[in-house]
């Protein structure tokens, strides 16, 4: 019997880099947040998968309005990964963003 497994592409980021390219990429009017965006606390590391798919019509939504209003709501995170994966601005794979202040 064979061990079933899968290759990935793994892309280590620091929150503070991410928070960084965000908020220049879209120029927001507030700084990108990933942590208050996502609700984490101190010393993990949150996993995202990112690749190109379809975004669903709320991701859509999503997406429209950070580009219009230049302001993100909670729990956007891997929509916006994904919309920038689409776009071919960054790589698919899955994102480990680092978190620790």
């Amino acid at each position: 019997m064979k061990l079933k497994y899968e290759i990935k592409t793994i892309i280590s980021v620091e929150y503070y880099d991410l928070d960084a390219f965000l908020t220049t990429r879209f120029d927001l009017i507030d700084d990108y947040e990933f942590i208050a965006m996502e609700e984490l606390v101190n010393d993990i590391v949150k996993s995202i998968d990112v690749g190109k798919e379809k975004l669903g019509i709320y991701d859509q939504e999503y997406i429209d309005a950070v580009v219009e209003n230049k302001i993100p709501k909670p729990y956007g995170t891997r929509a916006i990964l994904c919309h920038l994966c689409n776009l071919g601005e960054i790589p698919e794979g899955e994102y480990l963003i680092n978190v620790s202040w």
